[in-house]
């Protein structure tokens, strides 16, 4: 029986140390955004001899209560994201934006919609 339990003890121990390790790399909170400008566009030379672009953009978002954060968004594409698109952001406090979604705006919250529809 003490073997079980302390069977039981370790694996509960991996689980949660694993769940605190992809939370603190991958976790993060949902921010809302809209896109109001093409962004600022660079662009590289790759070891292929490739062109790839990248447009930056620096603007606000907001989360569903409405509380402004400051972000910074790269994207390497072809074209900047589509002008007046309603993004929902993954944002991750030591990583910045890690993911993004575009959503119509009725998925906006509230709060976050009037913030950004000024």
């Amino acid at each position: 029986m003490k073997k079980v339990i302390g069977l039981l003890v370790v694996v509960g121990i991996f689980l949660i140390g694993s769940f605190s390790a992809y939370n603190y790399f991958y976790g993060g909170d949902d921010y809302y955004t809209k896109i109001t400008t093409n962004g600022e566009k660079t662009s590289k030379v790759i070891d292929n001899g490739e062109t790839v672009y990248a447009y930056n953009y620096e603007q606000a978002a907001y989360d569903a209560d409405g509380n402004e954060k400051r972000i910074s968004l790269h994207e390497e594409r072809s074209r900047p994201l589509k002008m007046n698109a309603y993004l929902k952001l993954k944002i991750n406090p030591r990583k910045g934006v890690i993911s993004w979604e575009e959503v119509s705006a009725s998925k906006v919250p509230e709060k976050a919609a009037a913030k950004l529809d000024k």
